[in-house]
C-alpha cells in the first residue's frame, strides 16, 4: 500500500494533512506541544517534495530528511516555489546542529515503522494493490485484519490511521458522478477510538451525500475524545448499547430520551 498514492495538488495536500493528523493521534493526542508547528512544517515539505515523483512511497520521506544528495535529486521536479525554497532558503541557510535537530526528531517518530521490516513490506509499496475507489463503485468487499496479537497495538493503530482517511479520500472523490449513481459502501470498524481523529468526524458528518455509511463500535463513551463523541451523537441515526457503566448510562439516557420524545411528537402529528 502506497500512503503517498496522490496525483492532484489538492489529493496531496489532504494526504499530508492526514498523515499529520496521524503523528497527533499516536504522539501527542492531547495537543501537548511534542507534535507542533515546527514538526509539522518540517513533514508537509518532505512529503509534498517526495510525492513530486510519482511512486515515491513513505520510506523517502525519512531518506529525504537525512539524505541531501537526494533532495536535490528531487528538487528538479518539484514545481511549488514555497516548497523548493524551504530546501534552498531555509534548511541550506540552517547551521549543521539545529539541522540535524529539527530533522532528526521528525524521523525519529517515522523510524520505527519504516525500519520494521513487516511495516516497511506494507507501507513501502510503489503502487498499491488494491483501490479504494474502485472497491467502493463495484461493490466489492475489503477485510482488513488489525490484529494486535499479531503486529502490536502501535502497529495496529498506524494502519487503521491510514486506511481510514483513504477511504474517506475515495468517498469524496465520488463527488465527479451524479449522486444517484453513487454506490452504497458500508464501513464497519471495531474499537473505532483507535482510529478517530479529525478525518473520522469528518467521515460521520459529510461522507453521507457520498453514499459512505458507518457502523462503529466501542466500549464505553470514555474512549472518545470531546470533539470526536460530538460528532457521533451528533449524526448517528440508531445507536446500539448493552451493559454499560453508570457514567455512560447517566450520558446515554439523555440521547434515548431524545429519541423517544421525538417518536412520541412524531406519533401525535400523524394520529387522529
Amino acid at each position: 500500500m502506497n500512503m503517498l498514492d496522490a496525483t492532484t495538488e489538492d489529493e496531496k495536500h489532504f494526504v499530508t494533512a492526514n498523515i499529520l493528523g496521524l503523528m497527533y493521534k499516536l504522539f501527542d493526542p492531547n495537543k501537548t506541544g511534542i507534535i507542533g508547528p515546527r514538526f509539522e512544517h518540517g513533514v508537509r515539505n518532505a512529503m509534498l517534495t517526495v510525492m513530486s515523483v510519482p511512486g515515491s512511497t513513505f520510506v523517502e520521506v525519512m531518506r529525504v530528511m537525512q539524505d541531501p544528495e537526494f533532495v536535490k535529486e528531487l528538487l528538479p521536479h518539484v514545481t511549488d516555489p514555497m516548497v523548493r525554497r524551504y530546501w534552498t532558503d531555509q534548511i541550506a541557510h540552517t547551521a549543521d546542529f539545529h539541522k540535524s535537530e529539527v530533522l532528526d526528531y521528525t524521523v525519529s517518530k517515522f523510524g520505527r515503522f519504516v525500519t520494521n521490516k513487516m511495516m516497511r513490506n506494507i507501507i513501502g509499496q510503489s503502487k498499491s494493490s488494491f483501490d479504494m475507489r474502485q472497491i467502493m463503485d463495484q461493490g466489492k468487499i475489503l477485510i482488513v485484519n488489525l490484529s494486535k496479537g499479531r503486529m502490536g497495538e502501535e502497529n495496529s493503530n498506524f494502519l487503521g490511521l491510514i486506511l481510514v482517511p483513504r477511504i474517506l479520500a475515495a468517498a469524496m472523490g465520488r463527488a465527479n458522478i451524479p449522486e444517484e449513481q453513487r454506490r452504497p459502501f458500508y464501513l464497519y470498524v471495531d474499537e473505532f477510538q483507535n482510529f478517530a481523529t479529525d478525518t473520522f468526524a469528518t467521515i460521520l458528518s459529510e461522507a453521507r451525500k457520498y453514499k459512505l455509511n458507518l457502523v462503529v463500535a466501542n466500549q464505553f463513551i470514555g474512549q472518545m475524545a470531546d470533539d470526536i463523541k460530538n460528532a457521533v451523537f451528533g449524526n448517528v441515526g440508531t445507536i446500539m448499547s448493552y451493559r454499560v457503566g453508570v457514567t455512560d448510562a447517566n450520558f446515554l439516557q439523555h440521547e434515548f430520551e431524545r429519541g423517544a420524545g421525538a417518536a412520541i411528537f412524531h406519533e401525535g402529528q400523524c394520529g387522529p
